[in-house]
């Protein structure tokens, strides 16, 4: 009996101690940033689920994976940017190392952005970003760089945000 008491007792706090090494944090994008060398944006469709970032290998979302739905004129645009700047996103860190693989997915509707080429940057720049409800994949940045790309919005704010720009 006291070997049972004295194994869920350190079950207990093994749970307790091991329920902190994970925290939240708040993420909004930068307006100026997105709206920086901005050519158009797009809402596509991944109707399969698509990887866009597992720490052991480089994966590269192609367009392939993905149909155009619509292209946005500028005023859609402009206005898609400054709704996304204000939608909160959180994203988790480990305190603690981890030898799990963080894999990050996204599928259903997203936001294509394309950008004018900056040949100063490693891969040209960012010739275009995908931004999902679960994440965000920014075309030839290295896995290390997408580390923090599991971003997530709520389902409410992201489909209010979709159905806005989709239905028009």
């Amino acid at each position: 009996m006291k070997k049972i008491l004295t194994l869920m007792a350190i079950l207990l706090l093994g749970t307790f101690a091991l329920s902190g090494c994970v925290r939240s944090h708040s993420f909004f994008y930068d307006y100026d940033e997105l709206t920086q060398n901005l050519i158009r944006a797009e809402i596509v469709y991944m109707e399969s689920d698509v990887i866009f970032f597992d720490t052991h290998w480089y994966v590269d979302v192609v367009s392939t994976d993905y149909e155009i739905i619509k292209e946005l004129t500028d005023e859609e645009t402009a206005k898609l940017i400054y709704a996304l700047s204000n939608m909160r996103f959180t994203y988790r860190t480990f305190l603690v190392p981890v030898s799990v693989s963080n894999v990050f997915r996204m599928q259903g509707y997203v936001i294509k952005l394309y950008y004018e080429p900056n040949l100063e940057l490693p891969y040209g720049g960012n010739p275009f970003i995908l931004l999902a409800q679960t994440g965000d994949y920014r075309y030839g940045l290295s896995r290390f760089g997408q580390a923090r790309a599991g971003r997530v919005a709520t389902n409410e704010d992201w489909n209010a945000l979709i159905s806005e720009f989709h239905s028009n």
